[in-house]
């Protein structure tokens, strides 16, 4: 069976070298059980090393919050969020954003 692939849109923005936020596109091979925290990973790891996230985050188990993010849409916790398809993934709106992802928790 062919290795399916999905595209992940990211809300990216250096607000060191950047007016406004952009989408960046990336295509990453999707395995089963996969989650949005997973998707970052091989970003980070395969495609592009500048991405910023909150790498895995300190539970890994749904309960510290330290992976909220926004999917299509959704605020979800990215540790736990499976992944079955094309998907944008954006940090909080509330928060102020430091970097990507990466973003002020108060």
């Amino acid at each position: 069976m062919p290795q399916k692939n999905i595209k992940v849109k990211v809300l990216r923005f250096d607000p060191a070298s950047e007016e406004r936020p952009h989408y960046q596109t990336y295509e990453v091979p999707l395995t089963e059980g996969m989650t949005v925290l997973d998707v970052l990973d091989y970003i980070y790891e395969n495609i592009d090393g500048s991405l910023a996230y909150y790498d895995h985050a300190a539970c890994r188990h749904g309960i510290c919050g330290g992976c909220t993010l926004v999917v299509n849409g959704k605020t979800c916790l990215a540790c736990q969020t499976p992944v079955y398809e094309d998907i944008i993934i954006e940090p909080p709106s509330k928060f102020k954003r430091i970097r990507d992802l990466v973003y002020l928790r108060k």
